[in-house]
Formats: structure tokens, C-alpha cells, sequence
């Protein structure tokens, strides 16, 4: 690390402190409520029961109009990822996955976080049902309200983690414009946006329509870009202790190939071939080294470009004094890109029975005459050996998807009584994703440039007159002719719709002697169909790219729903009970696919004096199995994963005899058996016989509004959220399944009888995996908020801390598989995103009467290798790692906002002020910030 980035570290946390300096001689701390003002009323998240009061019994975050305004991002996600209660979800900085923006509650799954817009839902962008938050552009947020914790009592399905309820501007009058434009200290990940708002009353003031559009730019950074991105290491134990070495994928484009025959061979410089074969290197053929391997890492993105034209209209209409329509509209047209690095081809998984022709008038004479000697036994010119390639020479695998979705809400509400209100909507919506991947692979191809004539063997055996016999032995030996020939495009096409229809009445009954009586009542059907058309090429299973086989999903499903809420006052104003009241919730949803279940919430509060309240909820949350749960065809993917039946030191006799007799490892290898790829090729896939998922949450907490300190607010909840019966692959991954059944190794385990589908070199080859109720998982924690506003003059100072403290994040991938805690770790396999034990975001901000200054701190404390859980799990050795854990990171980010006059304003943001480095091999680059330093400037007008 150079002495700029310590004095850069050093001028960082000298910034923290100075901050928490601040928040003390402020006297400050605080707890933002779930709640936010809107034309006098009190809006209240956690339940549909308008209340009178600033409290919700559901822990809950409201992210407002100043921290949207201070964030200035143009990214919806990023709004989300500052919040402590969301580890991050799928976003700008993410390569793999369909490229949308997502978030995860709790790290309990996207699927499991419930995103609406305005209370009510949006269509998701794949078969998962999952909301890309690309759609909602954060110009057109009036706020953001986050419920952790299950809520499918009040908001149905998919609620387990907890809800984001997105509510949009409406009632707006006049002409507002506004633009942004950032880039980074390096001078790339430019973004561009501009956005136009409309409005005005109409009918004398009976009606109001909104008109909303923008346009959003984001440019590609690669990970040649950075050079914390560039490196590929790998654990290695030098002199009995743990080093990073540099490493690389063992398919390279050089190109190598493997036969058990090879190992021990010597090869033209002395060495001894290894289970990793021959490497075609510059100065010849050769032995593999573990030096030789590719890396990646410069070809991946770091910033998924994108383009996004988007336009809403939102109204309504007073039809009658007492009756009002309402409507919201929005089309969004979006282009993103991600890049992969080139195909891993390997005969091995894709061309069964693939032979190697001594003929191939490329092949180095003196390895032909090897080959030849060592396994042409017959004479036929034809050895049975593995090649390996990592298809450079045609470039990346990319991903150009075009994205179209449309959305509109109609409806009616009213007043029945003066207490309670009633409203009808329907809303209906469609996403349509059109995937083009370049950078595929045609097999049969592939494998007939590997056959020659024998009387030319410059020419393919095949008729196929379009065939060329391909050079594979080293790097950029491929021709445009041979390139032609192997590679394609391939263009898979998702359609998802979705269908609401609903009424509510809400309001209070009567009032007692302690207040009113609330009530909800309402009844909603939802329909969801998709389709999934991939490429025949792959359906054929004659083509590699981003998958290597997938089958059409289609199908859909319906619910009918009722549910109800009821707060009840019992006492207030009394000595020693400022408020004592009760609350419940039942919802019954009867599902086409997984039958009839009930969700529902019991809770309380308790207020002893003004300024102090406790409060408590249980609630049952189910989540019903979405269409590509239930329905998806048949997709080959690769996973890490080791295959116990690995010859070795580690090895027992009883796991060899078992990988022989029970597992299919050809006994004449078995002495030598080596995996070939750390990727295994594993089949996923639905099931229609799946049932729901059901979760229990307990949350208890205070709230604390101090009357000798005005202005100050502290809440403080523990969550406890236990999972059963959850949907995942079978066993819960590949490696776990392996793992399963090396720990019983007997023919009537389940977890062995997948592992039973090989090649006949032995080779783990399509392992069938599909979804099952065979997982559960466990997250518990405590959340904790402060804020405090302070009047300084003509201005304020303003302060906030938001921040949780997590316990466990336990996941088991089916009963007899180790539950694996990953709070405090990071990767390794067992762990995925990042699952720090201290995480928090906190704000200063200085309004003066034109000008605001905004400072904020996002802290993400350490995180351990993931091998280290695994290794905790199953009651194993702690493996000597030589970066064990990430380290505290410290982001700050600094934003100024000006106002020019009333209805003109500029503002200036640098985002990542100190340019801190994600942390040094261990990271994610959803969690940790892998661009650096970035700065924004814009303005925002209104006439």
C-alpha cells in the first residue's frame, strides 16, 4: 500500500471522528420512523391502518426527499445498499446474473423481499418474479419505505424478508427539468441523465396529471481498468506458511489436454505431466504449471453499461365529491451489456467420447510421435484425450439484452363514512427481455475441426463443406476461417405478466375510551404467467455460451386472497400507561400451484410515559414458489465444487472403494483420478410438486423521544427470522451434495445417487439438481437508529446513524448438511455476499438558507474467508489462509447543494472521497466499491 493511500486511510477515519465528534457536542443520536407527511396526513408503513401517531409496531426505514436529494445517485439500488438491514443486491457494479438491480433484505434472497410501487406490485424482470429497480428512476421517488422483517399478513407473498415500498411523485403543477452528469478520478464509468417533469391541475382543480420522462447513460468499465482487478491469486502454504500466489483458470487459451495415460510421462524438458495435462506454452509443449492458469479478471465488467428511456403519466380525478379515479402509467426501454470471459471448452463435459487426430496437420510433430508411443496402441491415429480450451481468439462472451416494460393502475376510492375509506384497482403489467449473447460456441462444429480426411488431413472427415480443421495448440492460433466456423450467436427471448385486481376498505370502527378502533379489510387476485424461449441451438444442446443446454419454461399461476388488520387501543392516558393497544392480522391465500395457506401477525405496544414506547410482533410469512421454480426446464450450469473421489493424500481407501463401487469411477483410474475443471456441470431445474415456504419473525424494541433533548429520536429492534421448508437446488448446491454424501457414504443416500451421473473417465458430468423443500435458513440481529436535528442560526444541522449489529445468517442446505453461519464472512464457497457482524451508514448535514452540505459515512466492519465458516461447520481445521479476513472499510461521501434562487439549484457530489481500494483479494463487488473515487455535478429547475 503506497503512502498516498495511508495518508488518504488516515485523513479518512481523522474525517469519522471528527463527525462522531459533531454527534456529541450535538448530544445527538436518533431513529428515523417509518414514517413521512404527505399533504398533512401521517403515512405509515408495516400496516395498511392509517394511525394518528408517528410509530409502526414492524421495524422500519423511511429513506426521505433529502436523502435522495443528498445520495444524487441515478441509481434506484444504491439507495438501498446504504441501508444497513440490505446487503447488496444485484446492481451497476454486478458482471454475472441477467443484469438487473435488485435488493435483498437481510441477505435472505431476492425473492424474498417484496418490492411494490405505491402499496401495490410491479411485474418482475425474469421468471423469478424479482422487480428490476432499473425501472424506477430515482428522479420520480418521493420516498422510499423499507419493512424488514415477514409482512406477508399485510402485503402478501414474498414478504419474508420484508418489503420496499416505492411511492412515486403525483399532484405536481409546473415545469421541472433536471440534469446530472459523473465520472471517476481515473476518468471512466461516465454517467449521463436528464430528466422532465410536467403537471397541472384540470376541471377547476377537480383533476391533476403528471408527465414524467428521462434518459439515463452509463458507460463499461472493464476490470483492465483497475488494477485491484486485474489480480488473480490463489492460498498456497510456501515454507509452512499460507502465501497468495499468482493463479489462474486451469482453461487456458493456450490450450491443454488430459488423459489419466499422460500422467507421470515426461515431457521434452524433464518434468512430469500431472493431472493437469499438457499446456501448449510459447516456447513448445510442456508439462501444465500451476503459473499457466488464465486469468479472467481484466476481461469482466466492473460497470455494466446501460441505456434507459423511461416515461410515467400519474392522475386523478374527482368523478363526484365523493368518488376520486385514479391512474399510473410508465413504459421503460432499457439496453444493458455484460461481458464474461471467453468459452471454457472442454471436450470432456460437452463431446462424449472425444478423440484427439494424430493427423491434425497442426499438431507439433514431436508431440505427435509422444502420443503416438504412448497411446495409439492400435494404430489408428485416434487417442482418447481431453482437450481443454478457453476460446479467446473469437473474445468475450457478452450479453446484450433489450428490455421492455409497461405498467398502469386504474382505479377508484372514495370515503364510505366519514372513518373509513374504500378503493378498487386493477393493475397489470409485462416485461419482455430479448437476450442476445455472442461469444457461443457450436459443438458439433468444434468437434468435427478435430477430425481430418485421411487422404487430406487438411481437410475436415465431414462433408460439411463450410468445415475447417481447427488449430487449437496455443495461444491466438485460430484463423478467421476457423473462427467463423465454431462461433455463433444465440438469442433467448423472456416474456413475464402480471395481473392485480383488488379492493380495500379502511379506517376505524368506533372510538374507546383509549382511542380508535383501525381497521383494514380488502381481497385481491394476482395472476402471474411467463415464458422462457431460449435459442434451439440451445435447446438442442449444440451450442455453448453463457449456459451449455437449456429447455423453455413456461407457466403461470393464481391466487385468491382475504386478509384483515385490527389495532385496538386498550388504555391510555393513565398513570404508568401512556398507550397500551393491540394488534393482528390474517391473511388466507389459496393458490393454484401450492394450495390454500395463512399468514398472520400478533403484536403490541406499550407506552409507560410520553417519550418512551416498547413494542413487539410475531408474525408467519409464506412465500408461495414462483413460475421458474416450479416450471423451469432443464439448464446445465457449472459450479465450483471438489469431488471427494480426488486421488490424493487426503483420500481414504474407503472413499476410493466407494467412488469404484458405488459411484462409477473406473477402477483402472482410480489411483489417478483428477477432476478436470473446478467447474462441475450440474443440472437445474423445477419442480411442480413444490409447496410454500413459511417463516416466523419476532422483533422487540423501544423507541425513545427524549422530552429534555427535543428533537431527538432513538430506536433500537431485535429481529429473529427462521425459515423452513425453503426452495433451493437440491441438497443445496452441488458442493454441499458432495459433501452430503462423504459424510454417508452408502448406496441408499440420497445426496450419492446424483453423484452417480459420470463420463466414462469418470467425470462428474450433468448432476441432476433440482429445486426442492430441502433448505432453511435463520437471520437474527439488532437494528438500531439515531437522529437529532439541531437549529444553528438561520439553518440546522441535521444528523442521522442507521446501522445493525447481526447475530446469525445461518443457512442449511438440507437436514444432514452442516448449517453453516456466515454472520461476520465473506465468500469461500460457503459464504457468498458479504455478512459483516457491524455495519452502519450515518449523515451530518449543514442547511443554511441557500446552501447544504452533506456529509456521509457508510462503515462495513470485517468479514472472514468463507472457508473458515465452511471449515467451523463441519468441525474441520481452520484452513491457513494468507488474507483471512477483509478489515473495517470506510466510505465517505460529500455533497453540496446550492440554491441559485427558488426555483434554480445546483449540486456537486464526490462519492468514494478517499478512494479507497475494495479490500485486497476478498471482496464482492456488489458490496465494496469497485470504481473509486467518483464526482457529479447537476442541477434541478422549475418554472
Amino acid at each position: 500500500m503506497g503512502m498516498k493511500r495511508v495518508a488518504d486511510m488516515r485523513a479518512g477515519l481523522r474525517g469519522g471522528s471528527a463527525l462522531l465528534l459533531s454527534m456529541a457536542v450535538m448530544g445527538s443520536a436518533m431513529a428515523q420512523e417509518p414514517i413521512a407527511e404527505e399533504g398533512g396526513a401521517i403515512i405509515v408503513t408495516g400496516s395498511r391502518i392509517p394511525r394518528p401517531d408517528l410509530d409502526s409496531n414492524s421495524p422500519v426505514n423511511v429513506i426521505g426527499e433529502n436523502e435522495i436529494k443528498y445520495s444524487a445517485t441515478v441509481e434506484t439500488e444504491q439507495l438501498l445498499n446504504a441501508l444497513p438491514q440490505a446487503v447488496a443486491g444485484a446492481g451497476a457494479q454486478s458482471n454475472a446474473g441477467n443484469g438487473s438491480a435488485t435488493v435483498n433484505l437481510r441477505n435472505l434472497g431476492t425473492v424474498r423481499t417484496l418490492v411494490l410501487q405505491n402499496g401495490r406490485r410491479i411485474v418482475g424482470a425474469s421468471q423469478d418474479g424479482v422487480v428490476d429497480l432499473n425501472m424506477i428512476p430515482t428522479s420520480l421517488i418521493s420516498r422510499v419505505e423499507v419493512v424488514t422483517g415477514g409482512a406477508s399478513a399485510v402485503y402478501g407473498s414474498d414478504a419474508m424478508a420484508g418489503v420496499v415500498n416505492f411511492v412515486t411523485k403525483d399532484d405536481f403543477e409546473g415545469f421541472e427539468i433536471g440534469g446530472s452528469y459523473g465520472i471517476s478520478d481515473e476518468g471512466d464509468a461516465e454517467r449521463y441523465n436528464i430528466d422532465l417533469t410536467v403537471g397541472g391541475n384540470f376541471a377547476d382543480g377537480r383533476g391533476n396529471m403528471v408527465f414524467h420522462g428521462s434518459y439515463y447513460d452509463r458507460s463499461m468499465v472493464k476490470g483492465a481498468a483497475r488494477d485491484h482487478a486485474t489480480v488473480f491469486l490463489a492460498d498456497a502454504i510456501v515454507g509452512g506458511k499460507p502465501v497468495l500466489i499468482p493463479s489462474g483458470n486451469g482453461v487456458t487459451p493456450q490450450g491443454t489436454i488430459f488423459s489419466p495415460q499422460l500422467v507421470g510421462l515426461k515431457d521434452p524438458y524433464g518434468a512430469t505431466i500431472g493431472t493437469a495435462g499438457i499446456f501448449f506454452a510459447p516456447e513448445g509443449w510442456r508439462a501444465y504449471k500451476a503459473s499457466d492458469g488464465f486469468n479472467d479478471r481484466p476481461f469482466t465488467n466492473l460497470q455494466m453499461p446501460m441505456q434507459r428511456w423511461q416515461g410515467s403519466v400519474i392522475g386523478h380525478y374527482d368523478v363526484t365529491d365523493g368518488v376520486t379515479a385514479f391512474w399510473e402509467g410508465s413504459y421503460v426501454h432499457s439496453k444493458i451489456n455484460s461481458t464474461l470471459g471467453a468459452v471454457p471448452m472442454s471436450s470432456s463435459g460437452f463431446i462424449p467420447g472425444f478423440q484427439l487426430d494424430l493427423r491434425n496437420p497442426y499438431l507439433d510433430p514431436t508431440l505427435r510421435n509422444f502420443l503416438r508411443t504412448n497411446m495409439d496402441a492400435d494404430g489408428n491415429n485416434l487417442v482418447p484425450v481431453n482437450i481443454n480450451r478457453r476460446l479467446l481468439d473469437g473474445g468475450s462472451r457478452t450479453s446484450d439484452q433489450t428490455r421492455d416494460f409497461y405498467r398502469f393502475v386504474v382505479g377508484l376510492k372514495g370515503n364510505l363514512t366519514d372513518r373509513l375509506k374504500w378503493e378498487v384497482f386493477y393493475n397489470q403489467g409485462q416485461t419482455k427481455v430479448t437476450d442476445v449473447q455472442g461469444g457461443g460456441v457450436l459443438i458439433d462444429n468444434f468437434a468435427n475441426g478435430f477430425l481430418t480426411n485421411p487422404s487430406d488431413p487438411t481437410k475436415c472427415a465431414v462433408a460439411d463443406p463450410k468445415c475447417v480443421v481447427l488449430n487449437p495448440f496455443g495461444l491466438n492460433s485460430l484463423t478467421p476461417a476457423m473462427i467463423d466456423y465454431i462461433y455463433t450467436d444465440l438469442t433467448n427471448i423472456t416474456t413475464i405478466r402480471q395481473k392485480q385486481v383488488g379492493a380495500s376498505l379502511t379506517g376505524s370502527l368506533f372510538t374507546l375510551p383509549a382511542g380508535d378502533v383501525g381497521i383494514s379489510l380488502g381481497a385481491e387476485y394476482r395472476k402471474e404467467s411467463s415464458a422462457f424461449d431460449p435459442d434451439q441451438l440451445y435447446v438442442q444442446g449444440k451450442a455453448l455460451s453463457r449456459s451449455a443446454g437449456l429447455s423453455p419454461t413456461a407457466g403461470s399461476f393464481d391466487v385468491a386472497e382475504l386478509y384483515g388488520e385490527l389495532y385496538v387501543p386498550i388504555l391510555a392516558d393513565m398513570p404508568g400507561v401512556e398507550l397500551l393497544a393491540f394488534e393482528g392480522g390474517l391473511r388466507f391465500s389459496d393458490y393454484s400451484t401450492a394450495g390454500s395457506v395463512w399468514s398472520y401477525k400478533l403484536g403490541g405496544e406499550y407506552s409507560p410515559f410520553r417519550g418512551l414506547k416498547f413494542r413487539g410482533l410475531y408474525q408467519r410469512a409464506v412465500r408461495a414458489p414462483n413460475v421458474v421454480e416450479l416450471f423451469s426446464g432443464a439448464t446445465n450450469n457449472a459450479f465450483q465444487a471438489v469431488d471427494f473421489c480426488n486421488a490424493g493424500p487426503e483420500r481414504t481407501a474407503a472413499e476410493r472403494d466407494f467412488c469404484v463401487n458405488t459411484l462409477g469411477v473406473p477402477a483402472a483410474v482410480a489411483d489417478l483420478f483428477q477432476q478436470e475443471n473446478q467447474q462441475i456441470r450440474a443440472v437445474t431445474g423445477g419442480n411442480p410438486n413444490l409447496q410454500e415456504e413459511t417463516s416466523d419473525t419476532w422483533s422487540v424494541g423501544a423507541v425513545i423521544r427524549p422530552d429534555f433533548v427535543p428533537n431527538l429520536q432513538l430506536t433500537v429492534d431485535y429481529y429473529n427470522i427462521k425459515i423452513k421448508d425453503a426452495i433451493g437446488s437440491f441438497g443445496g448446491g452441488l458442493q454441499s451434495v458432495i459433501t452430503a454424501c462423504n459424510g454417508d457414504m452408502s448406496a441408499t443416500n440420497i445426496f450419492c445417487q446424483p453423484l452417480r451421473n459420470r463420463t466414462p473417465d469418470g467425470q462428474l458430468f450433468d448432476v441432476p439438481l433440482l429445486n426442492a423443500n430441502i433448505a432453511s435458513m435463520k437471520s437474527t440481529g439488532i437494528d438500531y437508529r439515531l437522529d437529532y436535528r439541531h437549529n444553528l442560526g438561520s439553518g440546522s444541522l441535521n444528523y442521522y446513524m442507521a446501522g445493525t449489529y447481526l447475530i446469525d445468517s445461518i443457512t442449511q442446505g438440507s437436514p444432514i448438511a452442516n448449517a453453516i453461519n456466515c454472520a461476520g464472512y465473506i465468500g469461500g464457497g460457503s459464504c457468498s455476499t458479504a455478512s459483516p457482524k457491524w455495519r452502519f451508514t450515518q449523515r451530518l448535514t449543514w442547511e443554511m438558507e441557500k446552501l447544504q452540505l452533506s456529509l456521509r459515512h457508510r462503515f462495513i466492519g470485517s468479514a472472514k474467508d468463507g472457508r473458515i465458516a465452511g471449515a467451523k461447520a463441519s468441525g474441520a481445521a481452520s484452513p491457513l489462509l494468507a488474507v483471512p479476513e477483509t478489515g473495517d472499510v470506510h466510505y465517505f461521501d460529500l455533497g453540496a447543494n446550492y440554491d441559485v434562487r427558488e426555483n434554480f439549484s445546483f449540486f456537486a457530489n464526490i462519492d468514494n472521497l478517499f478512494d479507497r481500494d475494495p479490500p485486497f483479494y476478498l471482496f464482492e463487488r456488489e458490496t465494496y466499491d469497485a470504481i473509486g473515487r467518483r464526482f457529479t455535478i447537476g442541477f434541478r429547475a422549475n418554472f
